[in-house]
């Protein structure tokens, strides 16, 4: 980017905080899934729990997919015109490890969650037979 080049405008805070915090949406997760185990408890009913896996695949899916989502258009096209001089702030190089990260953990998650989806209920024939 020269000097003469108006930086391009990044995402809300908010928006970044929602959809590209790693914490805030692993902390979701998670107590998503303990909730839903509690009323499946509490109920004996498991389908409670097994849709939760619904759930934990959506919030994988937005981990995998964080390194498009916390970048605006104007800064993924900015990124993609970067000529052979221009580098990576260490911020961003600390971004791209983050993203790294999340998409190792959004993985779990989309797996997890879809077992869970899957076979969430059946987890009542288990604690029947005990």
């Amino acid at each position: 980017m020269n000097d003469t080049e108006v930086p391009p405008r990044p995402r809300s805070a908010l928006f970044l905080f929602v959809f590209a915090n790693i914490g805030f949406l692993c902390l979701v997760a998670g107590i998503w899934l303990v909730g839903w185990v509690f009323v499946s408890v509490h109920r004996t009913d498991w389908r409670w729990f097994a849709r939760s896996g619904s759930v934990e695949g959506i919030i994988g899916a937005v981990l995998v997919s964080r390194s498009i989502l916390r970048l605006s258009s104007a800064e993924r096209v900015r990124i993609r015109r970067m000529n052979v001089v221009e580098t990576f702030t260490e911020e961003e190089r600390a971004d791209q490890e983050r993203d790294a990260i999340a998409v190792q953990i959004g993985v779990v998650l989309l797996v997890a969650g879809t077992l869970i989806w899957a076979y969430g209920d059946l987890l009542q024939l288990v604690f029947a037979c005990a």
